[in-house]
């Protein structure tokens, strides 16, 4: 007999069930994809970066896999999201979007105590916390504007001639802006010490209950509410 599927807010262990499979694969592929595009990306063009085409196979290798990977990032990713999260991202840009006092609050508070690795007492957190608000909504953006853009660079004919123009620049700022976020965020999840558990989440799909309680109240307060913790 099959067992029950996790839902968000499931105890089990000292663990709780934050995202849901399809949420954890569509990361990994937008992850994967994006930093492959990068890559593939600087060797195309960019001069100096040239040399990175020899871990593809050469420059038309890498053009070619660039274009397979624009469909994993601009498709692919998103309908996982879409049609395997089992409503998770609808709560994701829900909050994402939504705005309060508080979440204004949280960012200089957070850069100057949590982000330097000291206590901070910050306003509570929802699904997401104010900085990964911020890195949801640019990543959204970035995802639009590298979407069109990189679709006017792949069929310049079909475009007319100011349009190209203006893709490329538009192509080069929305790299730029999803690089450094990814940075920021890779600092976080792999080296930051009170943050790294999170990387427990986004791949294994549960965290401990003492980490959600701590970093995000308000969410783990709503989904384990008359819930109990199994154990094994």
């Amino acid at each position: 007999m099959a067992k029950n599927k996790p839902q968000i807010g499931d105890l089990k262990n000292g663990m709780v069930y934050r995202f849901t499979k399809g949420f954890v694969v569509a990361h990994a592929v937008h992850t994967i994809s994006f930093l492959t595009l990068l890559l593939t990306g600087l060797a195309i063009y960019v001069p100096a970066t040239s040399w990175i085409a020899v871990l593809f196979g050469g420059i038309q290798s890498a053009r070619i896999i660039h274009r397979v990977m624009a469909v994993f990032y601009a498709i692919v990713a998103p309908l996982i999201m879409i049609t395997k999260s089992d409503g998770q991202m609808k709560d994701w840009l829900k909050v994402a979007f939504t705005w309060k006092m508080e979440d204004i609050l949280f960012m200089p508070k957070y850069i100057v105590t949590e982000f330097m690795g000291r206590h901070g007492d910050l306003p509570e957190s929802d699904f997401i916390n104010a900085g990964e608000k911020v890195n949801s909504l640019l990543t959204i953006f970035t995802l639009f504007g590298l979407t069109i853009s990189g679709i006017i660079m792949w069929f310049p004919n079909v475009f007319p001639a100011w349009l190209v123009l203006v893709a490329y620049p538009l192509h080069d700022l929305s790299w730029m802006f999803m690089t450094s976020m990814l940075l920021v965020h890779m600092f976080l999840s792999l080296v930051h010490p009170k943050m790294r558990t999170a990387l427990l989440g986004i791949t294994k799909s549960w965290v401990p209950v003492e980490f959600a309680e701590g970093h995000y109240p308000k969410w783990y307060r709503r989904v384990t509410a008359g819930k109990k913790d199994v154990g094994a």
